[in-house]
């Protein structure tokens, strides 16, 4: 991947959206200076429906915003608002450094396999790796 940072944060959306079972995908980042996240780009979601993800995240308790100040990613969540896919997942960005940076979110409707889990987390990875360049 090269290009912009946010070149590269869609890129690593897109490839989110091509794992195995995943319908659709959103990287936030932590907006410097905030505590808050913004999203940077998303692939699979659109319209009112993204508009409705990035204003949730405002919500400290929104599992997404929670993902911030987990220990590892969450699979396989079910979600708190109704309609789309039956599960969420939400991964952590971290650096080399141990700065949390962001979150991947990811949507699906069943359960996720090793495989698919280590796709995504390699992507949350390359996604920390575009946010701090």
């Amino acid at each position: 991947m090269s290009g912009t940072p946010l070149d590269d944060l869609e890129e690593i959306a897109r490839r989110a959206l091509a794992v195995s079972g995943v319908q659709s995908a959103a990287v936030f980042f932590v907006a410097p200076g905030s505590s808050a996240l913004q999203l940077a780009t998303a692939a699979g979601i659109e319209g009112p429906a993204l508009d409705g993800l990035a204003a949730a995240v405002r919500n400290p308790d929104h599992p997404v915003t929670r993902a911030l100040t987990d220990e590892g990613p969450t699979f396989d969540v079910l979600p708190i608002a109704p309609g789309g896919p039956k599960l969420r997942s939400h991964l952590p960005l971290v650096t080399d450094r141990g700065e949390t940076v962001g979150v991947l979110a990811v949507a699906h409707d069943s359960p996720l396999g090793d495989d698919q889990r280590a796709q995504l987390i390699e992507l949350a990875v390359y996604a920390a790796s575009a946010i701090v360049g």
